[in-house]
């Protein structure tokens, strides 16, 4: 009897300690393989390594957790903008990874090279506006990437910026943000409404004092704001498409606040990052200006955009 309680335990003891090692052992094991990727995507050339990764998309070696996101994407594509073709929804994410990894944690010069460009270029288009003391918000799209698109953008004078996300966003951690060079702070919209209330006040302050810039996606859809305090007011009536539908208003109400002027843009890969920059666009003319924004940018730009997998896009209960 003694022997077998003996045994027993020893059997647990050694079970614990093998498990142990063998957690160590692939903990070590992912920690090389990151380390690996890292330096493949720091020394190699990104276009070839996109190349590859998109052959092995296609062999379904990668981007398997993204592919039942396919039918849907494809199917919205077809419904709104009437033009054929498919939307390959997991080589979207598959690069979007792959070129955030880039820009952060490898560090990759050629990229950097290229968001730096867009940064200039964005500047550039923003500095006359600087220059008349007008306050500015600028309105990336979701296109390439939602993290690239805001490193771009809190890049412009004065090199500090606060972006307006959904909490999961907010996932995009404090030294990945450090590596990519980023001054740039987050501002929840899940947030409790007086902690949002006194977040945006403080924000608006600095943005009309030109001493930071305020970022926020337009194209945000509505069920990612479904649960917020702000959702059944928070819908811009607009038609899409040539069907009604419902942006997020936060973009309008919020140059209305400061009276700023609105830049919209929108990354998009053509053998490399590129950015295509609107005409700021006055207060007033927000709301109207924005489904234009976003029809424009999913005609042309189709296979750059993010959120072709959401079920309902901009018609719910509609």
């Amino acid at each position: 009897m003694a022997i077998t309680r003996f045994l027993l335990v020893w059997i647990v003891f050694s079970t614990k300690n093998i498990g142990g090692y063998l957690h160590q052992v692939v903990h070590r094991l992912f920690s090389a393989l990151k380390t690996f990727l890292c330096w493949v995507l720091r020394f190699c050339n990104v276009r070839l390594v996109l190349a590859i990764a998109r052959g092995l998309c296609f062999l379904g070696v990668l981007g398997r957790e993204f592919r039942h996101q396919n039918p849907v994407a494809t199917q919205n594509f077809h419904c709104l903008t009437g033009q054929k073709g498919r939307i390959d929804a997991s080589w979207i994410a598959v690069r979007r990874k792959i070129l955030e990894a880039s820009a952060t944690w490898a560090q990759n010069p050629k990229v950097l090279q290229q968001l730096a460009a867009c940064t200039q270029q964005l500047d550039e288009a923003v500095a006359p506006l600087r220059q008349k003391k007008n306050a500015v918000i600028l309105a990336p799209l979701h296109s390439i990437s939602d993290v690239l698109a805001a490193m771009v953008g809190a890049g412009v004078t004065p090199g500090r910026a606060s972006v307006i996300v959904s909490s999961s966003a907010e996932q995009y951690n404090a030294r990945a943000r450090a590596l990519g060079g980023v001054n740039l702070s987050y501002c929840s919209i899940h947030q409790d409404s007086k902690q949002l209330a006194s977040s945006l006040t403080s924000l608006l302050s600095d943005v009309a004092m030109g001493q930071q810039n305020l970022i926020i996606f337009p194209d945000i859809t509505p069920d990612y704001t479904v649960q917020t305090e702000e959702a059944a007011s928070g819908k811009l009536r607009c038609r899409l498409f040539g069907r009604v539908a419902g942006l997020h208003s936060g973009i309008a109400r919020l140059a209305r606040a400061v009276s700023a002027q609105v830049v919209f843009y929108h990354l998009y890969y053509q053998d490399g990052l590129r950015i295509h920059i609107h005409a700021p666009v006055k207060a007033r003319d927000v709301a109207e200006k924005l489904p234009e924004v976003i029809e424009q940018a999913l005609q042309e730009y189709p296979h750059d955009w993010l959120l072709w997998h959401s079920h309902s896009l901009y018609f719910i209960n509609q």
